[in-house]
């Protein structure tokens, strides 16, 4: 989505920190690792084959304690950033969220992240890497 000027300003991208290219992913990037910090839909064998993007495991992930401290500090570092370029336009700030898979935690708390700086008028475009491969069974 663009902001109401038509510019993308921030583009968010989800990883999982156990898939082998997600480190290279993650150069040049604000980079927010979840793992560990949140509870984990992969533990629930009914969320785990889904991802962040349903409806029950997002709000199994939004309802976590410590999931809106870890919204508004990215929200917080984005906007941060954003607000530090004198001449906003042509600046893209790039965002990592990552958690092991990819595929649930990192992606409800990016989406998440994303809707609140879209109704700041900031233009954000979201890119889950991962949310497509095997669920990692070790994690």
């Amino acid at each position: 989505m663009t902001s109401s000027n038509g510019l993308v300003q921030v583009v968010i991208q989800t990883i999982g920190t156990l898939h082998d290219d997600a480190l290279a992913l993650a150069a040049d990037t604000l980079f927010f690792d979840l793992g560990g910090k949140l509870r984990n839909p992969h533990s629930d064998p009914a969320m785990r084959y889904r991802t962040g993007l349903d409806p029950a495991v997002r709000e199994h992930v939004l309802t976590t304690p410590g999931a809106n401290d870890e919204i508004n500090r990215i929200m917080g570092q984005t906007t941060a950033l954003l607000n530090g370029y004198a001449d906003r336009r042509g600046k893209l700030v790039r965002v990592t969220v990552a958690c092991r898979g990819g595929r649930h935690r990192s992606v409800a708390i990016a989406e998440q992240a994303a809707e609140y700086l879209r109704a700041e008028g900031v233009g954000v475009e979201v890119e889950h890497r991962h949310i497509h491969l095997p669920v990692v069974e070790k994690q």
